[in-house]
């Protein structure tokens, strides 16, 4: 199975709901469940026109909680998904262990950078989740995905590096997770 590239940010339990919300879409994902693997299976097994599958399955593989191979097309769940989804937002919304970094956090966002060594540190290990160890991101990724985090994406960026939490390189361009 072809699962969604790794730069593309998980779902949050809100994606996850919106996108079950539609009664095709949650029959096409009670047929993936039950073993359909295709369009016209999924379309069989829940009742639906064969174009209503279609539609339900992209928006379910568009939300990352089924894959899609383009070679067999073939469909099927993809099963950590809301696993991950829901720690995600426990670790936002500071319930995993009340380690509060995520009184820092509103909509998802960063609203400032703690100066508790502690909570900072940990409010920085939510952000720096967001790059997989062992890939060499360019300083404008970086800045990026630190912008989507933090309205002062530089200060998010150096708070980063300081932690030991990004590598920068010697040139000052390219960025791995420490």
């Amino acid at each position: 199975m072809n699962l969604p590239p790794a730069d593309q940010p998980l779902p949050s339990c809100r994606d996850l709901v919106g996108a079950l919300a539609q009664n095709d879409r949650r029959a096409a994902y009670a047929a993936l469940a039950l073993g359909a693997t295709t369009v016209a299976e999924v379309a069989e097994r829940a009742g639906l026109r064969p174009p209503a599958a279609a539609v339900a399955l992209q928006k379910l593989a568009n939300v990352r909680i089924a894959s899609f191979d383009p070679e067999t097309h073939i469909y099927g769940l993809i099963d950590d998904t809301f696993q991950l989804a829901v720690q995600a937002e426990a670790r936002l919304a500071g319930r995993a262990g009340g380690d509060g970094a995520g009184a820092y956090f509103r909509r998802g966002r960063l609203t400032s950078i703690p100066g508790d060594k502690t909570v900072r540190s940990r409010v920085l290990e939510v952000v720096s989740d967001s790059f997989e160890p062992g890939v060499s991101y360019p300083e404008a990724k970086v800045n990026a995905i630190c912008g989507e985090w933090f309205d002062d994406w530089v200060t998010l960026r150096r708070a980063l590096v300081d932690e030991g939490m990004l590598r920068r390189d010697k040139s000052g361009t390219s960025y791995e997770r420490g």
